[in-house]
């Protein structure tokens, strides 16, 4: 290798990790905003904070790459044009094209390690990052009671809460459901209560003050039950004990799931997938034969021909009379509401198992797509570079801003079509960088035939004044 690919790879790598530092941390900072309160007054030791910030921080590294690409070939061709370097090396025989080689080969490697990364490392940090979140959330369940929202957390009851002040919360609302398949029979509200926990304690007490249960009056009759519903209590202070031994500080890399989409390797999303689809069909033939036997009998011998039960039909009015008649409307009516809602329920289910299988579909495409990104972006942001001739961090910086920024916006808006099958997933993914294709053709193209700014200004004074030429007649 010349003197010069050298100079263009170091240049190159040294822009790139920076930036995809520079990167990873505002995408790991919008992480910890997002999960600070899953993370605040925990009691967690430091360094499993760090942890989970560094399976986080693989996790963000498809978004950083490809602005890192796009930033560091702008910045680079960018320095080269403005310092007329790029002039001088065109000038000794060396075409944009040959100048952009030697970075190629610090591409394929991105883009090989980037699928490495997205196949190997991902599901990995996905997989042990949401297990230890998930279980450091656990170890300070009072923290969790957040206004209007119920809390099921604590084993045996459900909390909501209207308004919370350090240990004292207003408006409680508590659901006692400790008898296991028996429901809420114990309904307890109350304006004001307090609740008092210390770390490593066993229980928690909260302290409620004028305050109202309902319990469910059991009873062997119906008779009786249903003339006394529930028992009413009022109460000036009541204590409820919690056992929270289930939240002792435990083991934080205990694993609570392990089976999802973002937690797979291409040949584990594969089989995966084969797996939904086994199972969407094995549901649908059962759908299907329910509602076989439900309507034509156990079996296609017992049951009548089409012509003989509307015969049949016909008849029933003058066979029954008075109640019996409107005893068999009414239950008709009843059965036709009762499968309705049935094949309602069956519909959302298929819609569920459907977004399933998408999402499996877009995970799967997504470890290609962001190896595939990072090499369009780099023939756009190079030949961009050469052509603006501007380094450093003022104009290029924004215009690899906007265009990472146009690249995300694709995505997310085909990634949301592609979960409701609006578009098939495959191309959910894939379309973004078919976008991007033409464009990175045209501007490699443009800058390898020495076009500046002033062609920018050209090509729409050429495009005004075709608009303005009169028609042929």
């Amino acid at each position: 290798m010349q003197r010069i690919d050298w100079y263009l790879l170091r240049s190159f790598a040294g822009i790139f990790l920076k930036t995809i530092g520079i990167s990873v941390f505002f995408l790991l900072m919008q992480m910890v905003w997002k999960y600070v309160d899953d993370l605040a007054g925990r009691g967690v030791d430091w360094w499993i904070i760090l942890e989970l910030l560094f399976y986080w921080s693989a996790s963000v590294l498809p978004m950083a790459a490809p602005v890192a690409v796009l930033f560091a070939g702008i910045m680079v061709y960018g320095d080269l044009a403005e310092s007329h370097e790029l002039a001088a090396a065109k000038s000794s025989g060396a075409s944009f094209y040959r100048l952009i080689r030697p970075v190629l080969l610090a591409l394929a490697l991105i883009a090989t390690g980037m699928f490495f990364v997205a196949n190997n490392l991902i599901p990995v940090a996905n997989f042990k990052g949401e297990n230890l979140l998930i279980n450091i959330a656990k170890q300070r369940p009072t923290f969790n009671l957040q206004p209007g929202i119920f809390y099921g957390g604590i084993d045996g009851y459900s909390i909501k809460i209207g308004g919370k002040t350090d240990n004292t919360v207003s408006d409680i609302l508590i659901y006692d459901h400790r008898e296991r398949g028996e429901g809420n029979h114990t309904v307890i509200m109350a304006p004001e209560a307090v609740l008092h926990y210390t770390e490593g304690n066993r229980w928690m007490e909260m302290e409620l003050f004028h305050g109202t249960s309902y319990q469910e009056y059991k009873a062997e009759k119906r008779e009786e039950r249903d003339r006394k519903p529930f028992l009413e209590s009022s109460f000036d202070r009541m204590i409820i004990r919690v056992n929270m031994g289930s939240f002792e500080m435990g083991n934080l890399y205990s694993v609570n799931r392990s089976d999802e989409y973002n937690m797979l390797g291409v040949g584990q999303l594969d089989n995966a997938i084969n797996e939904l689809y086994a199972q969407y069909r094995m549901r649908q033939d059962e759908v299907n034969l329910i509602m076989r036997n439900k309507y034509y009998g156990w079996n296609s011998s017992d049951t009548l021909a089409l012509e003989d039960q509307a015969v049949a039909s016909l008849h029933m009015k003058d066979r029954l009379r008075g109640h019996y008649l409107f005893r068999a409307v009414n239950n008709a009516i009843h059965a036709v509401q009762s499968n309705r809602d049935y094949m309602e329920q069956i519909q959302s289910e298929y819609v569920w198992r459907n977004q399933i299988i998408a999402r499996h579909y877009l995970e799967f495409h997504k470890k290609f797509s962001v190896a595939i990104a990072c090499i369009l972006l780099f023939f756009i942001g190079a030949p961009l570079g050469a052509i603006i001739q501007k380094g450093g961090f003022g104009l290029p910086f924004v215009i690899s801003v906007l265009l990472f920024l146009f690249h995300y916006v694709l995505t997310i808006i085909f990634e949301k079509m592609g979960r409701e099958w609006l578009i098939s997933p495959m191309w959910a993914i894939w379309l973004p960088n078919l976008i991007l294709l033409p464009v990175a053709i045209w501007m490699t193209i443009w800058a390898a035939n020495d076009a500046t700014m002033n062609s920018f200004a050209r090509l729409r004074k050429r495009l005004i004044f075709w608009k303005q030429q009169p028609a042929a007649k």
